[in-house]
């Protein structure tokens, strides 16, 4: 069964690990990928400012040479187109074009032997033409931008967007018009996958408010894959190793937090320990002249822990203390309705060695009574046989609880192996006989072996309870020597330990008899 149980947390842990790495791998890669469409967006802005800048350009020194009259290629017009291109930063150069033939430019002058153009230019719906690349313009071999409106041409500066092409980005990109028809600048980036169909690519599109044009950015290795291999293998180890790391950190606090050391210290924090009491009736009248306090602890996981268990735990985690005062004055300030009401009532409250060597633990208990008004003959203190202290450090205190007006009663009598020696050494008030023997007097020599211990008990002058009636036969059996010895009587046969709701119920039905 226990292999059964670890093979299980072992199987989840290894499930927790594997989700939270995909968990975290997938967020790894939409955090990368959306710090690329960030950038993208930016990249794209920055390149559009450039080709408006460069568009306003072209159009401004355009504009000013129509307005040139008359538009004929002599030395006096060249000399004007000149002074307009010296003012233009992108404008490489500015000409006349008739008969789809450039007759001069500003750098050129007159050109006799031009040859046409051959190149498809597009129409733009603001007038102008474009085409890119155009060869066999002038007499060198080059390839220009060119835009045209009526009878002025003018020349981008060659390669307009060099700077942005050099940067080397991992996502291509295009200057494209709106109707997409036209591309007047593209970049393939070296680095991106020779098909599209692997992954669906992240596109950014960013258009101008100006111009007919659009800025697009495609990656087609966003996320994880836009690092090479080696690295996104790195980074996978690396949060495969956090996901272990992390996961093994929750398995052990879900460990830890199913532990009952673990939960019963959050009981105690949350104050969910409550207390019962188990009345202790008279048996001559079978009337409730008293209670025990007993404190209980019910988990959502472990269910009722057994006082014994939990005790341990407490002692072993130093929370005795707490547990000790918390208890005691609880139980003082729920009975103290009933305490003030009958000063016959009484209550007792079981210790352990930790409250015999507290010296202030008495003063704590006198100062309960005194505030909740209560008579310290009423509280009745329990010291078992079970505590391993030497017998003058328990007689000793004893007498000291005497002398502030408590009881003192000797639990689970016959349990220990000093009994008689207890009996004369320690002062008890009220002698409980361990339910070992009151569940045993169905047997002769037990039953007589009880009734000497009953004679010995009443010759010292002491008030014997009766542990542990369950049947019957145990109660008429006591019963039957109660004129004798008056005992009283506390067990599952009377009542279980009740709530303090059922327990005033219950009182208060007893007051109605």
């Amino acid at each position: 069964m226990t292999r059964k149980i670890l093979k299980s947390a072992q199987n989840n842990q290894a499930l927790y690990i594997i989700c939270l790495m995909l968990f975290l791998v997938v967020a790894f890669h939409l955090l990368v990928s959306y710090l690329q469409v960030s950038y993208q967006k930016e990249f794209s802005q920055s390149l559009l400012s450039k080709a408006e800048d460069i568009s306003s350009d072209l159009g401004s020194s355009i504009q000013e040479a129509s307005a040139l009259s008359p538009l004929e290629c002599d030395a006096q017009t060249i000399n004007k187109l000149r002074i307009i291109l010296s003012k233009h930063e992108f404008t490489h150069d500015l000409g006349l074009i008739f008969n789809n033939k450039v007759n001069c430019s500003a750098n050129w002058g007159l050109l006799a032997d031009s040859t046409p153009l051959d190149s498809v230019l597009y129409h733009s719906p603001s007038g102008y033409y474009f085409a890119s690349q155009v060869a066999n313009i002038f007499p060198v071999a080059a390839k220009y931008d060119i835009t045209n409106k009526g009878s002025v041409i003018a020349f981008t500066i060659n390669a307009p967007f060099k700077n942005f092409d050099q940067l080397n980005k991992n996502f291509s990109y295009k200057i494209i018009s709106k109707n997409r028809k036209y591309i007047f600048h593209n970049y393939a980036a070296q680095h991106q996958f020779k098909t599209d169909t692997l992954l669906k690519p992240q596109v950014v599109e960013t258009c101008s408010t100006q111009f007919q044009y659009c800025i697009e950015t495609y990656n087609n290795r966003p996320g994880l894959l836009y690092f090479p291999f080696y690295i996104s293998a790195l980074l996978i180890g690396l949060i495969g190793l956090i996901s272990f790391l992390i996961a093994y950190s929750i398995c052990s606090y879900l460990d830890k937090s199913h532990s009952m050391e673990f939960r019963f210290r959050k009981a105690i924090e949350n104050e969910e320990l409550y207390l019962e009491y188990q009345p202790i009736l008279e048996l001559k009248s079978n009337k409730i002249i008293g209670v025990e306090s007993l404190i209980r602890w019910k988990d959502s996981v472990y269910g009722n822990v057994s006082p014994e268990l939990f005790l341990g735990i407490a002692e072993q985690l130093s929370l005795y203390p707490t547990l000790a005062y918390n208890s005691v004055k609880k139980a003082l300030n729920e009975l103290s309705p009933v305490l003030r009401a009958d000063s016959d009532f009484s209550v007792a409250v079981n210790i352990n060695a930790y409250e015999i060597q507290t010296k202030e633990y008495l003063d704590y208990l006198y100062d309960l009574c005194t505030e909740n008004k209560i008579k310290p003959q009423q509280i009745k203190i329990e010291i078992t046989e079970r505590i391993e202290l030497p017998l003058d450090e328990l007689s000793c205190f004893a007498s000291k609880a005497k002398t502030y007006g408590f009881s003192i009663s000797l639990d689970d009598f016959g349990t220990g192996v000093s009994n008689l020696v207890w009996l004369t050494e320690i002062n008890f008030d009220v002698i409980k006989i361990d339910k070992v023997f009151t569940q045993s007097i169905s047997d002769e020599l037990k039953q007589e072996m009880l009734l000497a211990i009953m004679s010995l008990i009443t010759n010292l002058n002491r008030t014997v309870i009766f542990e542990g009636v369950e049947t019957v036969e145990e109660y008429n059996f006591i019963k039957n020597y109660n004129d004798d010895y008056q005992v009283q009587g506390q067990g599952w046969y009377f009542y279980k330990s009740l709530p303090l709701t059922e327990l005033l119920h219950v009182l208060g039905q007893q007051g109605g008899d």
